[in-house]
């Protein structure tokens, strides 16, 4: 913990609020969306600028001391807040600068999705970004970025142009394809390793009114509906994203649901829920024209702040009936109503994306299965998070044996979400950039021994 001089010094150091323990505003300030995550740092830095960023760095390195990065505090892990550690909170970074005429835009470290499809969508305009649209910009791009548009224009990484980077040493770099090039490859699905990147730019495409919405289904009806799902999807054009979930009804009980995300003009939206009313018995179906903005947020009132998450994933290169049979049967003996199975569709401009050109790989994958412990009650931690696992377990003889790096939960193995010689390299570029591992408050990669 830091003593009293050192907390003067710092407070001199910085033009930004602190909140340290025991003071107004600490509670609310070290608290991440995952309910499940309780730790109490050593000071919150609220950053007013980049300079604030560098002071921060030199007074902890000068200490000893760890340091957390919070950008939107969405990561289920909850890696914005370490303990003892200085949370450097960049919610104070939120300004998006769109550029029509070059199709980008510079978006600062603390933005949220939301608000970023916001000012892009003033001009048509749209990166592919999370599904609710409450998740930070930094943390969704720095682990991947699987959104809604992807299969048609990619992951939010390889859409991602340059990025400033506040390093360990308290320099400050522009890493892009000619400058920093390493980095700029780890930033894109090394997660947090590697700096505070304060800035991100990324490429625009046009997005106008695309047609979404779900289609609910009895929970008994869940194997036909899975079956569709993987015979649409298949043959789905990159326009089309669907995605599957046995999710709670609102009244009590659960439904098995397709989600459809359609941004072409071909009618292909329309087509595939037709195909899916086509099985009958249909409990609710939202699919309708509607705004980009409106797309991404549908499902944000579904995963508040404060809930208990426990989450795991694995990419899948076919969908097999024994593997929807499990699917069901998880959701079937889930310990809380809450709980969540969850398939995404990947493929299309994920696929033909270079393997190489990012951290992030598993770029053959086909689905993407999550099974999402959720919960109101902390009493049931334990039983939730046996019940993940163990249908993880149950899930991985069907999988390509990686992982989502952005769905890996507290205490997991992060080098399941890489390759070996991805993982090597990763730990290269750490060594580079942050030798004494001072980011370690994230899915960590250890620098390499020399």
């Amino acid at each position: 913990m830091m003593s009293a001089i050192d907390t003067r010094e710092l407070r001199h150091l910085v033009r930004s609020a602190i909140y340290l323990p025991s003071e107004d505003g600490y509670d609310e300030a070290r608290q991440v969306w995952n309910g499940m995550i309780d730790r109490r740092p050593a000071a919150v830095v609220c950053a007013a600028g980049v300079a604030d960023v560098m002071a921060t760095l030199q007074f902890a390195r000068d200490r000893g001391l760890t340091v957390a990065i919070r950008g939107g505090g969405h990561n289920v892990a909850g890696a914005a807040v370490g303990e003892d550690s200085i949370v450097i909170d960049l919610a104070r970074f939120k300004s998006v600068r769109v550029d029509p005429l070059q199709r980008s835009a510079l978006a600062g470290g603390g933005c949220l999705w939301g608000e970023y499809d916001w000012e892009t969508q003033a001009f048509g305009l749209a990166s592919p970004g999370g599904a609710i649209s409450t998740t930070g910009v930094a943390g969704l791009t720095l682990g991947g970025g699987y959104g809604t548009i992807s299969r048609c224009y990619g992951m939010a990484c390889d859409n991602l142009l340059s990025a400033d980077v506040v390093l360990a040493s308290g320099e400050l770099v522009s890493a892009s394809a000619d400058c920093h090039s390493e980095l700029f490859w780890a930033l894109r699905g090394g997660g947090g390793n590697f700096g505070v990147v304060t800035s991100f730019q990324f490429q625009l495409h046009p997005v106008r009114q695309p047609l979404s919405g779900l289609v609910g289904f009895p929970f008994e009806m869940s194997r036909s509906v899975l079956q569709r799902f993987r015979e649409l999807g298949l043959e789905a054009s990159d326009t089309l994203t669907l995605m599957a979930a046995i999710i709670p009804l609102p009244g009590g009980g659960k439904c098995i649901a397709a989600v459809i995300c359609d941004i072409g003009d071909t009618g292909e939206g329309e087509r595939a829920a037709r195909a899916f009313r086509e099985l009958g018995s249909v409990l609710m179906d939202t699919v309708a024209p509607m705004s980009y903005c409106a797309m991404q947020k549908q499902f944000d009132v579904s995963y508040p702040k404060g809930q208990r998450h426990y989450w795991k994933s694995a990419f899948l290169n076919a969908l097999p009936d024994e593997l929807i049979d499990l699917a069901i049967e998880f959701a079937g003996d889930a310990p809380s109503p809450l709980n969540v199975i969850m398939i995404e569709m990947y493929g299309g401009a994920v696929a033909r994306f270079p393997d190489h050109s990012t951290a992030f790989g598993h770029r053959d994958a086909l689905f993407n299965l999550s099974m999402l412990a959720i919960s109101d009650n902390p009493g049931i931690d334990a039983e939730q998070k046996k019940w993940a696992r163990d249908a993880w377990q149950r899930v991985l003889p069907y999988s390509t044996g990686g992982t989502y790096v952005n769905y890996m939960s507290e205490g997991e193995d992060v080098h399941a979400a890489y390759s070996d010689a991805r993982f090597q390299r990763l730990a290269k570029v750490k060594a580079q950039y942050d030798p004494t591992n001072l980011f370690r408050f994230n899915q960590n990669i250890p620098p390499a021994s020399s």
